[in-house]
Formats: structure tokens, C-alpha cells, sequence
């Protein structure tokens, strides 16, 4: 009986080593939202530096709000310019946060996080990438958004 859950304990553990080495979270970032809201003309800046291998990375685009946030989706412009070639690419992004019941689908109690995939990406060692996420809402000032987030992974 010992050594079964013995056994059972080595698999999980080591499935869970083998999968935690096939992706490498290489950035994560966030950016504070000013209390007041966020203004359409408030472009949040991500610099991500040099990458050290090539490879596949995956981008997300992560949130955090609040229970203020007053609409069932939040919709962004992600614009990324791929160095040193200067490459530029542009992507919008609607993000379902609130289900048609009027329940927050995030993670959380007070604040909600959400994590939104939006790109698969090549880069070669030594690419670097800039990014910038405005809103593309029609109202001019957007409340209930507290942080603005990427990371990129490593595949």
C-alpha cells in the first residue's frame, strides 16, 4: 500500500516538473490604471528586453478590475514593434469579463484577473519588443480597470 502511493506521488511530481520545463514565463508586467479610470488617450507602454533564445513565445494580455467595471467586455488596440528589424503589428483584442447574468468571471473577490492570449510570436535571440494597449471603448473614460498586464512565454 506504501510503496502505490509512493509510485503515485513520483508520477505526479514528476509530471508536474515536465510540465512546468516546457514553458518559461520570460516577462510578466503590470501597469497601474489611474483610480479615476482609463482615459482613451492614456497608452500603457510595455518594453520587453532582448530575448536570449529563439523560439516560439506566446503573449498574453492580462486584467485586473474591479466591481465598478460597468460593461460585459473590455475591447484594446495592442500595437508591437518587433526590434531590431522594426517590424510593427496590431492586433485588437475583446475580452469577455462580466457573463450575460451579470457575474465577474474573473479570479478573485474585490479584484478580478483575467488572462487573454492574443498572439504566438517567432523571435530570434536578441529580439526585443515594445508594446502599447489603448482601449477602443466608445466611452472616453473607462472605470473599473485597475492594471494592464503582458507576459510572454517561452513554448
Amino acid at each position: 500500500m506504501q510503496s502505490k502511493h509512493f509510485l503515485t506521488t513520483l508520477i505526479l511530481t514528476t509530471g508536474l516538473l515536465c510540465s512546468a520545463c516546457t514553458r518559461q514565463k520570460i516577462y510578466s508586467r503590470f501597469q497601474h490604471v489611474s483610480e479615476t479610470g482609463w482615459e482613451k488617450v492614456d497608452t500603457i507602454d510595455f518594453g520587453i528586453p532582448p530575448v536570449a533564445e529563439s523560439g516560439t513565445y506566446c503573449e498574453d494580455l492580462e486584467l485586473r478590475i474591479d466591481t465598478t467595471f460597468p460593461f460585459q467586455s473590455l475591447t484594446m488596440e495592442v500595437t508591437q514593434t518587433i526590434f531590431p528589424l522594426g517590424r510593427q503589428e496590431s492586433y485588437t483584442k475583446t475580452c469577455p469579463l462580466i457573463d450575460k447574468s451579470g457575474n465577474i468571471t474573473g479570479a478573485g473577490v474585490s479584484l478580478f484577473s483575467y488572462t487573454f492570449p492574443f498572439n504566438n510570436i517567432q523571435l530570434n535571440r536578441g529580439d526585443s519588443l515594445h508594446i502599447t494597449v489603448v482601449h477602443c471603448m466608445k466611452r472616453e473614460i473607462m472605470p473599473g480597470i485597475t492594471d494592464v498586464g503582458i507576459s510572454l512565454t517561452r513554448q
